[in-house]
C-alpha cells in the first residue's frame, strides 16, 4: 500500500480526493475533446484513461477505503458529467452552427472596440422569431459600439460554432457559439435586465467615478482594486506589473475578499462581521463578473463562516475542493483557465506551505522586545512566506502559459501589499461617499486615498524598471528549478526536508536561474518570427529590441511588441524597419507606432518622404539597397521591385534570408544578382505558388532550414527539396544565435 505521511492520524478528506479526482478526468476530456473530431472518440478515450487511472488506484490503495473509493468515484463521475454536459448541452447549440437570420441578441456584457469592428457577449434569444437561448460572443459591424448590459440588439446574422481551441477563451467559458453581424442592427436601450446585468453596469460605474476622482494611474489602479477593471492602465504600469509579479492585485481574488472580510469583522466585531461578510462577498463577486478566482475565494469564505457558526473546525482543504467542484460542475471546461488554474495553485501552496514558511521566519522575532520591530518583521515574514508559497504553485503554469517570469515579486508584494487594505478601506468610503457629499469625496480622494495608491504605482514602476527583475520563460532551468522546489516543498511538508533547507534551495535557485538569464542576454540573441494574415513579423532582440515589418492583422504587431518588451524587460523599440511599401496598407504599423516608444522608423519610399501620417514619428526613408544596423545586427536590403526589399540578417554565426512580400520572379532576380546565402530562409505565399522559382531560390541560397509564412494548405512534408520545412503560424517560431 502507499505511505500517506500527511495523514497525521486525520481521516482523509474524502471531498477533496472526490474534487481532484473529478478535476483530473475534467482535463483529460477537455484536452481530447479539443483534438478529437468526434465527441465519441473523446468520450472513449477519456474513459480508457479513467480506467487505466482507477486500475492504477486499486494497485496502490487497495487496502484504504476510506481513500479509494472517493477517488474511485470522482473519476466515474468526472467522466458521466463531461459526456453528458457535451451531448445535452454542446452538441445542440452546434445544430445552429451555419444558420442564417434576425438575432435578437440581450447583451450581458459592455461592447468592447476594435479598430474594424465591435464585439459583445450576450445571449441569443431568438433567431427568426423562434426562440432559443444561447451564449454567444458577437461580431459586430460597429467600429466604435457603444452598447451596455441589458440592451437588445435585432440585426440579420450568421451564427457559427465556436473553434474548439484548449488556449482559447470561449470553451472556457461555456461559449459554443459566435455571431457575426451582416446587416444595420435596431437598438433598444435597456430592454432586459438582470441582477447579474446590474452589476455589471455597477462594475462600469465603479470604474469611472474612480477615473473622475483621481485620474491617472492611481485611478486605474483602483478601479482594478475594487471592480476588478484593468483597461485604464497606462503602458508603463501595465508592463511594470507584469515584470513586478504584482498582477495578481488587480484580478479579484481571495486577497481582496479576505480585506473586504477583515475590514467588516474590523468595524462590527468577528462574528457580525463573518455574518455580513458573506453576502456582501457575493454582491462583490457579482461586480467583479464572477471570475475563478473570486467563486473560489467566496465558497472558502462561505466554508469557514459555517465552520465558525457552526463550531466546527475549519478544514482549507474541504473547502478548496468544493469551490473547484462547484466550478467544474457549472462548466467541466473551466478547467482549462489559465485563471483558475493560476487562482487554485496558488491558494493550495498558501494552504500548504504559508504557515510552516511563516513558522520557521518568525522563530527568532518572537524572542523580540520591541513592539515596533517586531510587527515590521513580522509583516515582512508574513509577506515573504505567502508570496513565496503562491509562486511555487503558479511558477509551472507562468512557465507553460506566459513568456515571463517575474524574479523580484517578494520584494514588490513585500513594498506594498501592506498598502492593500487601507487603500481598498478608504477607497470604498469614498467611492460610497461620493454621491451624498461629492465635495467631501474629492477632497479625501485628492489628499488622502491617493497616497497609499502613489506609493503603489510608484514601488511597482520601480521594481519594474530594474533590468534583473524578470526573466524569459524560455530558459528551460526555470521548469527544472520550478519542480525541484515544489517536490522539495511537498517533502518538507511530509517532514522529510527541513525549513531552513527549503528557503535555502529556494534562494539558490532563484539567484542561479536569474545569473544564467543575465549571461543568456549577454551571450545569445533572439529572433521571433509570427504569421500575422499571411505576413511576417519579425522580432530582434540582440543589443535592443527591434521590430521588422507590423503585418496585416490589426494590432496583433502591437501586441507581440507590448509582450516582448516586457518579457525582454526593454522601455522602447530600437528601429521599426518595413521592408515592402505594403505597410502603406498594412494595419499592424499604426498601431506600433501608436502604442510603442521607439527611436527610429525605417520605410522604403521612391521620393525619399512618408505619409503625412507618420509626421509625428522619428521617420527616415529609403530607396536603394544598402546596409543598416538593427540592435546591433547587420541587416542587408536588396531591392527587388516596387518598393519591396529582400532582407538578410547577419550575425556572428547566424544569417536569415526574408523573401516575403516579393513577387517570385523579382525574388529569384535578386538572389541571381547578389550574393545572398542563409542558413536560413524565409519566404511566402507569393513564391511557394511556384515550386519551380522556390527550387532554384532553394538550389541558389542552400539553406539548412525553410520558414514557410502562409495563409493556405500546401502540403510540403517535412522537407522540399532535401530542406527541413516549418510552417509559422500566429503563435510563431523562437531562433536563438551567437551575438
Amino acid at each position: 500500500m502507499l505511505p500517506l505521511k500527511w495523514r497525521e492520524g486525520r481521516q482523509p478528506r474524502r471531498l477533496l480526493c472526490f474534487s481532484a479526482a473529478f478535476f483530473v478526468t475534467a482535463l483529460l476530456f477537455s484536452l481530447l475533446f479539443a483534438r478529437c473530431s468526434d465527441l465519441t472518440d473523446a468520450a472513449l478515450l477519456t474513459g480508457a484513461a479513467a480506467f487505466g487511472l482507477a486500475a492504477a488506484l486499486v494497485a496502490l490503495l487497495r487496502e484504504d477505503y476510506g481513500l479509494f473509493l472517493p477517488l474511485l468515484a470522482g473519476l466515474l463521475a468526472g467522466w458521466l458529467w463531461c459526456c453528458g454536459y457535451s451531448w445535452l448541452i454542446w452538441q445542440p447549440a452546434q445544430a445552429y452552427g451555419g444558420r442564417n437570420g434576425m438575432i435578437r441578441l440581450e447583451l450581458t456584457e459592455y461592447a468592447e472596440s476594435h479598430d474594424s469592428y465591435g464585439s459583445a457577449y450576450g445571449v441569443v434569444s431568438s433567431i427568426d422569431g423562434d426562440p432559443c437561448r444561447l451564449k454567444v460572443r458577437a461580431y459586430l459591424l460597429d467600429g466604435s459600439p457603444d452598447y451596455a448590459p441589458g440592451d437588445v440588439l435585432v440585426f440579420r446574422g450568421e451564427l457559427r460554432a465556436a473553434e474548439k481551441d484548449w488556449r482559447g477563451n470561449l470553451l472556457q467559458e461555456g461559449i459554443f457559439l459566435t455571431v457575426s453581424q451582416t446587416e444595420n442592427e435596431t437598438v433598444y436601450p435597456c430592454g432586459a435586465m438582470t441582477l447579474l446585468r446590474r452589476a455589471r453596469i455597477l462594475s462600469r460605474t465603479v470604474t469611472e467615478q474612480a477615473g473622475k476622482l483621481l485620474p491617472g494611474d492611481e485611478g486605474a489602479l483602483l478601479a482594478a482594486l475594487l471592480s476588478g477593471d484593468r483597461s485604464g492602465f497606462s503602458r508603463e504600469l501595465d508592463r511594470a506589473l507584469t515584470v513586478s509579479g504584482t498582477r495578481h492585485i488587480t484580478a479579484v481574488s481571495g486577497l481582496h475578499v479576505s480585506v473586504l472580510a477583515g475590514i467588516l469583522m474590523g468595524l462590527l466585531g468577528k462574528k457580525a462581521g463573518l455574518l455580513v461578510s458573506v453576502p456582501v462577498s457575493m454582491a462583490y463577486a457579482a461586480v467583479a463578473g464572477f471570475s475563478p478566482s473570486v467563486v473560489r475565494a467566496v465558497v472558502l469564505l462561505v466554508f469557514w463562516a459555517a465552520a465558525f457558526w457552526l463550531r466546527l473546525e475549519k478544514d482549507s482543504l474541504t473547502a478548496f475542493g468544493a469551490a473547484l467542484l462547484l466550478l467544474l460542475l457549472w462548466n467541466p471546461f473551466s478547467c482549462l483557465s489559465v485563471g483558475l488554474l493560476l487562482s487554485f495553485s496558488a491558494t493550495l501552496g498558501l494552504i500548504l506551505l504559508s504557515a510552516p514558511l511563516n513558522e520557521v521566519l518568525t522563530r527568532r522575532i518572537k524572542q523580540l522586545r520591541l513592539s515596533v520591530l517586531k510587527k515590521l518583521l513580522w509583516y515582512a515574514a508574513g509577506t515573504v512566506s505567502s508570496t513565496l508559497a503562491a509562486t511555487l504553485f503558479t511558477l509551472p503554469w507562468n512557465i507553460l502559459f506566459f513568456d515571463i517570469v517575474p524574479l523580484l515579486s517578494l520584494l514588490s508584494n513585500l513594498l506594498i501589499l501592506w498598502a492593500l487594505s487601507l487603500t481598498m478601506l478608504l477607497g470604498i468610503a469614498v467611492l460610497s461617499l461620493s454621491p451624498v457629499l461629492p465635495s467631501a469625496a474629492v477632497f479625501l480622494a485628492r489628499w488622502v486615498l491617493r497616497w497609499p495608491l502613489f506609493w503603489m504605482v510608484s514601488a511597482v514602476k520601480w521594481v519594474g524598471s530594474l533590468r534583473f527583475a524578470a526573466t524569459d520563460s524560455g530558459n528551460l532551468l526555470l521548469l527544472a528549478a520550478c519542480l525541484v522546489l515544489i517536490a522539495a516543498a511537498l517533502l518538507w511538508r511530509g517532514k522529510v526536508l527541513s525549513g531552513k533547507k527549503l528557503l535555502f534551495l529556494t534562494a539558490a535557485a532563484i539567484c542561479v536561474t536569474g545569473i544564467v538569464t543575465a549571461g543568456g542576454r549577454m551571450l545569445f540573441g533572439t529572433v521571433e518570427i509570427r504569421n500575422a494574415g499571411g505576413q511576417p513579423v519579425i522580432l530582434l532582440r540582440s543589443e535592443g529590441v527591434s521590430l521588422i515589418n507590423s503585418g496585416a492583422r490589426p494590432g496583433m504587431a502591437a501586441d507581440t511588441v507590448q509582450s516582448a518588451l516586457s518579457r525582454w524587460n526593454a522601455d522602447a523599440l530600437e528601429t521599426v524597419l518595413c521592408t515592402t511599401g505594403d505597410y502603406k496598407s498594412q494595419s499592424g504599423l499604426p498601431a506600433v507606432l501608436a502604442q510603442t516608444d521607439i527611436e527610429r522608423v525605417l520605410l522604403p519610399s521612391d521620393s525619399g518622404s512618408v505619409s503625412s501620417a507618420y509626421a509625428g514619428q522619428p521617420v527616415l526613408a529609403y530607396s536603394r539597397t544598402g546596409t543598416v544596423t538593427v540592435s546591433g545586427v547587420t541587416a542587408q536590403l536588396f531591392r527587388g521591385g516596387e518598393e519591396a526589399f529582400a532582407l538578410r540578417l547577419l550575425g556572428k554565426r547566424f544569417s536569415l534570408l526574408s523573401l516575403c512580400s516579393m513577387k517570385a520572379e523579382d525574388a529569384l532576380a535578386v538572389i541571381e544578382h547578389n550574393e545572398c546565402g542563409a542558413d536560413i530562409l524565409l519566404v511566402d505565399d507569393r513564391i511557394c505558388d511556384d515550386w519551380g522559382i522556390l527550387y532554384e531560390i532553394c538550389r541558389t541560397v542552400e539553406p539548412s532550414r525553410l520558414l514557410i509564412v502562409s495563409n493556405g494548405y500546401f502540403e510540403y512534408g517535412e522537407s522540399f527539396s532535401g530542406i527541413p520545412v516549418t510552417l509559422v503560424d500566429w503563435k510563431g517560431i523562437r531562433l536563438r544565435f551567437v551575438r
